[in-house]
């Protein structure tokens, strides 16, 4: 590959085909989250349009990282009105470039990527702040992102013995319990609504539409003692009460999640104790004892993209897999 008058195009595909891990996702992440801690990234805020003037959005996501030898932007729609549609609520591109020269090396489908390192951070947020003992998750909305969150957890909270899920589609709700307990082998029960799911739930992951008005679902009496919570759809799904139960809310950037507050997100959320790297690095403290109700409200960084890409863009030069495309 000449740089300057070529760049590599992954297509989702492709990246597929690259049989990314997800425990090596995990510890990627968890490495350049410490360089996070340590000020040793550049991560400017997202900055986005919408063009729909609605709950769809259209945002760019910019990040260098030294450590990894990385820089780049992801340019990622969502539109939830895209299920009536019949078309995908996220989509995506990354584009890299050479640190040294600004050059570009690559552009590559973003959704899975999205998908991946999403699951991966809630994956990374439970292997600090769920129990260690944990046995039973709820899955609420069974769409794109699920699988990859189901997966994530698995990688890092090898005791779960059950899996509850619960969609208000109840197709996309059956059709995705049978394809993960064929996929990983664990026991998965569909349950009729959101409360069944959550009952003595260890973990409860929310994977709904995001919406600036919510109209939230999941009460604070619904939750176990000792609970960690994981919306990764906002706080659409949870009440004021069941925010409030939580012993700390945690964040994967501060700065991020009170500007969203700021645009009118999150009004009910408790402020925030800290964010993932802090706790990573040991800056802050996870759980301290069994009782403790915990949430991890993760939006979503161009850290975990530009990083994963990277590691896809290695393995894709390493292995031949892409298409050249001239500049």
């Amino acid at each position: 590959m000449k740089i300057g008058s070529q760049l590599l195009y992954l297509s989702r595909k492709d990246i597929e085909s690259l049989q990314l891990q997800m425990n090596e996702v995990i510890n990627v992440l968890e490495e350049a989250f410490i360089e996070k801690a340590e000020n040793r990234i550049e991560l400017p805020p997202k900055t986005g349009i919408r063009p729909q003037n609605n709950d769809a959005f259209i945002n760019a996501m910019l990040c260098s990282i030294p450590k990894f030898n990385a820089a780049g932007v992801k340019w990622v729609a969502a539109y939830p009105q895209n299920k009536r549609r019949n078309l995908p609520q996220i989509t995506g591109l990354i584009i890299l470039n050479c640190p040294e020269t600004g050059l570009p090396l690559a552009i590559m489908e973003g959704s899975l990527l999205t998908a991946i390192r999403t699951g991966a951070v809630t994956g990374l947020s439970a292997k600090y702040l769920a129990k260690k003992d944990s046995s039973i998750a709820s899955i609420i909305g069974c769409g794109v992102q699920a699988s990859t969150q189901l997966e994530a957890l698995l990688a890092t909270t090898p005791d779960l013995q059950l899996i509850k899920t619960y969609d208000i589609n109840s197709e996309a709700l059956e059709l995705f319990s049978r394809k993960m307990q064929e996929r990983f082998g664990v026991n998965i029960e569909s349950t009729n609504s959101a409360k069944e799911a959550v009952l003595d739930s260890d973990i409860i992951i929310t994977a709904g539409p995001i919406l600036k008005k919510p109209q939230p679902t999941i009460e604070a009496s619904w939750l176990k003692e000792g609970c960690f919570g994981a919306p990764i759809d906002y706080d659409s799904y949870w009440h004021k009460c069941a925010l409030e139960s939580a012993e700390h809310i945690y964040v994967d950037d501060t700065t991020q999640f009170e500007y969203y507050r700021s645009l009118g997100y999150f009004q009910d959320v408790p402020p925030v104790f800290g964010d993932l790297s802090q706790l990573i690095s040991g800056k802050i403290p996870g759980r301290s004892n069994e009782k403790q109700r915990l949430i991890a409200i993760n939006l979503g960084l161009a850290l975990e993209d530009i990083v994963v890409a990277s590691r896809v863009y290695q393995m894709a030069i390493n292995k031949g897999v892409g298409q050249m495309l001239e500049i």
